[in-house]
């Protein structure tokens, strides 16, 4: 019962569109707010100081990553990755920093990783761009290899291509990351509880903690 009501709450959000008018200080996210508040608390939980996330479209959500970064008095920068820059509205931050190009491409993500320094503390990487399953699947070959134990994976919108919403979409984030899994088992660790917080998550089956 508790998850038929949660599953239709998740229906009702997204085909409401309310997600497309959520904003932070102003600027758009195209975000569930419940899973923005599971992020930051991630990122005290597990002591991020860095964040990579690609997807950066309007600037909303990084630029909120990276309030928080500065609140949190973490050191590291959050970059934010997309092919371009023609949505984003997002301010200056000393705290953020935005890459153009194709988030999919091992260059870039080595490029991104290897500017970091050799003792960092945890990253945290979330998968927001493109949302077929090839280019997801992409992202994490690039990405994953270079990752660390203890570094924090999501991978967003995988509740499209009928998990539970968007059944027309086709393969997306869902089939890239079971796939994923399949072929590198054991690398990712799931934190079901993380995503079971707020009873429906923009990114089911998308929490990980880097074994």
């Amino acid at each position: 019962m508790v998850n038929e009501i949660c599953s239709n709450y998740m229906q009702w959000y997204f085909d409401s569109n309310v997600w497309k008018n959520v904003s932070y200080r102003g600027v758009r996210t195209l975000k569930s707010v419940t899973d923005m508040w599971n992020y930051q608390e991630i990122i005290y939980e597990h002591d991020i100081e860095w964040v990579i996330e690609t997807g950066s479209r309007h600037g909303g959500s990084a630029l909120f990553f990276a309030d928080v970064m500065q609140n949190k008095g973490a050191p590291g920068l959050v970059y934010s990755v997309d092919i371009d820059s023609v949505s984003n509205q997002a301010p200056p931050h000393p705290k953020l920093k935005f890459i153009i190009g194709d988030s999919g491409a091992m260059e870039l993500a080595q490029s991104l990783v290897t500017q970091l320094p050799k003792n960092r503390k945890p990253l945290f990487l979330i998968l927001d761009s493109d949302h077929t399953k090839s280019h997801v699947l992409r992202e994490l070959n690039a990405f994953v290899p270079l990752l660390r134990s203890g570094d924090y994976l999501v991978v967003e919108d995988t509740c499209v291509n009928g998990h539970p919403v968007r059944p027309q979409h086709g393969d997306g984030p869902f089939e890239a990351i079971h796939d994923f899994l399949a072929k590198n088992y054991g690398i990712l660790i799931p934190d079901k509880k993380r995503e079971d917080k707020f009873g429906f998550t923009f990114a089911p089956d998308g929490f990980y903690l880097v074994k």
